[in-house]
This record gives structure tokens, C-alpha cells and sequence, in this order.
């Protein structure tokens, strides 16, 4: 079976790029790891520099685009993880874990191959939508409820887990699905939308794109959303996850 992103990924690096401002959100939860696996690794985005680290990627298309001198890619996935027991000190995915097939298996695997801590970045199935979702797209928040992991699972396979929310910089380089919060034209653009694994869910999303570029044209979306054009910086449910392994 082919992964989700050898089909949607072709493009990928062009639009997801590490946002340093994120990057160092996320970094600061992984000091003092001594081995890395990165897992659902993608092309490379928010690996740390200068790590002892290994990435696990399913998606040959992805794996493609890492760049050169990036860190060592394992094909595979994270339900049947290919390492020994305590390889790693500690594991890292980003966005990663809403496409995973089988998330209890995935969490006993890190259990067993890690030994400290495990970081995850996700969004908080239980928080309010963001005017994309809320305002044009709600089949995506439909979605997404169903297939992201609540934060109460965290507590059902890892230790003193701690959960911060992951602030959104209103230029934010990384086109992930609430990183244009601020710029509703790029919404627009259909090389941004297919990098958005949301919107390949979509069997017709030429409505709400109507209705955004009209409204976006009126004015409607800058009346509606007024009191986020003074904001630097956004919540949209998004969450630094971190926690420690269960004593083996």
C-alpha cells in the first residue's frame, strides 16, 4: 500500500518549511536529548540541528525531498517501528500522528524503542475552530475531530504528560492549515492547498472557496475577523505534547 503523501507530498518541501519561531517552541522541550527518532518525518521540517537523530518516514515522495545532508531516513512506520528496545532517548513527531492507522500500537512501539521522553505537535481535537473551518470549510473540522488523538489518550500511554498550546506567528513560514490565519487570499492558491492534507479529504471544496474569495473581495472576512488583525501571534488549537515513557 502506497503512503498518503507518495500522492499529495509531490511538492511538499516547496510549502511546509520550518518556522524558527515554532522550531524553537518545540526545540526547547528536547534539551538534553541524546538520541532522537523523528517520526513521520516528512522532509525534514523542525529536526533539530546538530542532533543525534534518525527519521522515519512512510512516503517514498517524501523521503525524496529531504535535503542533502539532512539526517538518516528509515523507511517505515511507526505501528511497526524497526529499532531495538531503548534506541532513543527520546521521540519527536510533528503533525504526524492524525494519519497514523493504528495510534495504540504506535504508542506501545515508542514505549518500547524510547527511553525518556516522547514530543508530539497535534491539534486539540476539543478546541473551537479557526474562521477557515468555522466559516467555510467545516467538513474539515468534521474531520479532523474523528481522527486526531484527544489529549486524555496521552494520559492513557505516557508519564506526567504536559500540554502547551503552539502559538501561530501571523507570517508563519510553514504553510500548515492554520499557518495563513492572517492571509485568507493564500487559501486560494492551489499550490498552498496541496500541501494541506485537510483539503484532499474534500471531494468539492469549490463552495467555500467561492465564499471566501468573495468575502475576502467585500470585505466581509476583514469585518468578521477584525479582532485578529491586531494579533502578532495565534492559538488555533494547535499543542506541544510532552511526556515521559511508561517504566518498562
Amino acid at each position: 500500500m502506497k503512503a498518503k503523501y507518495d500522492h499529495i507530498g509531490i511538492d511538499y518541501a516547496q510549502q511546509r518549511k520550518s518556522d524558527p519561531r515554532i522550531a524553537a517552541q518545540i526545540h526547547r522541550h528536547l534539551r538534553g536529548a541524546e538520541r532522537i527518532l523523528n517520526i513521520g518525518a516528512g522532509t525534514g521540517s523542525y529536526e533539530p540541528l546538530e542532533a543525534n537523530l534518525v527519521a522515519l518516514e512512510p512516503s517514498q515522495a517524501m523521503i525524496d525531498q529531504r535535503p542533502k545532508g539532512a539526517y538518516p531516513v528509515v523507511k517505515g512506520t511507526a505501528e511497526v517501528l524497526p529499532f531495538a528496545n531503548n534506541s532513543f532517548s527520546h521521540a519527536l513527531t510533528i503533525l504526524s500522528m492524525h494519519h497514523w492507522q493504528q495510534r495504540e500500537l504506535a504508542f506501545h512501539e515508542i514505549n518500547r524503542v524510547v527511553a525518556q521522553g516522547f514530543v508530539a505537535v497535534t491539534w486539540n481535537p476539543e478546541s473551537a475552530p479557526f474562521w477557515l473551518t468555522r466559516d467555510y470549510f467545516p467538513e474539515i473540522i468534521e474531520w479532523d475531530r474523528k481522527i486526531f488523538p484527544s489529549l486524555a489518550e496521552f494520559d492513557r500511554y505516557f508519564d506526567q504528560v504536559s500540554v502547551e498550546p503552539l502559538l501561530i506567528p501571523e507570517d508563519c513560514i510553514d504553510g500548515f492549515l492554520a499557518a495563513y490565519w492572517k492571509r485568507p487570499a493564500a487559501y486560494l492558491e492551489p499550490s498552498i492547498r496541496r500541501s494541506i492534507s485537510s483539503f484532499s479529504k474534500l471531494e468539492n471544496i469549490d463552495q467555500g472557496l467561492d465564499r471566501l474569495a468573495a468575502d475576502i473581495q467585500s470585505r466581509k472576512w476583514h469585518e468578521t475577523n477584525q479582532h485578529l488583525l491586531s494579533q502578532t501571534v495565534l492559538d488555533a488549537g494547535y499543542v506541544i505534547v510532552s511526556a515521559q515513557v511508561k517504566p518498562k
